[in-house]
């Protein structure tokens, strides 16, 4: 398992087989339902067969680019940050587990991920989608410096709800 990054409570690492079972336990946590429904596993063989994928990416640094966000002091898995492409270029997404949430984890990580991302793969811009009334998530954007862009529920946005459209970088 390698490192990535490190940041001052933070590793955001790749992720291997032995973090299933968190990953399938944080998919069972209610916010994860209510904002992000698509990584809500069956089961943990769900849950592997996911984490198989996102494994299989980095190798060659392809897209989805989804790793282990570590907190430094205890190494417990507390989340993930990643890069997947969209119909508009490259979109930062992350979840961090209930228990950790409002300390300023996923904003850590959002921030050192996209300063990586945008020297590893030349980006310019970077979108952030979020729901219209998860603040918190909008608010880590916002931390990011990522500037709202414009409402939208249309086409790969489109997934029942209006969501917030963010862009980092060049507009």
């Amino acid at each position: 398992m390698m490192d990535i990054l490190k940041t001052e409570r933070l590793n955001i690492r790749e992720f291997t087989l032995l973090d299933t079972k968190n990953i399938y336990e944080f998919s069972q946590e209610e916010s994860l339902k209510k904002w992000l429904p698509d990584q809500v596993y069956a089961d943990l063989d769900e849950a592997k067969e996911t984490l198989e994928f996102l494994i299989s990416k980095y190798k060659n640094k392809e897209f989805p680019l989804v790793m282990a966000v570590v907190k430094k002091a205890s190494n417990e898995l507390i989340g993930h940050v990643g890069l997947s492409e969209i119909k508009q270029g490259i979109e930062i997404g992350y979840a961090i587990g209930e228990n950790y949430q409002n300390k300023g984890y996923a904003s850590e990580a959002v921030n050192a991920y996209i300063t990586w991302a945008k020297k590893e793969f030349s980006l310019e811009k970077i979108y952030g989608v979020v729901k219209c009334e998860n603040y918190g998530s909008c608010r880590v954007l916002e931390k990011a410096q990522f500037t709202y862009h414009k409402d939208d529920n249309e086409g790969e946005f489109d997934r029942n709800a209006l969501r917030k459209i963010y862009i980092w970088g060049d507009k």
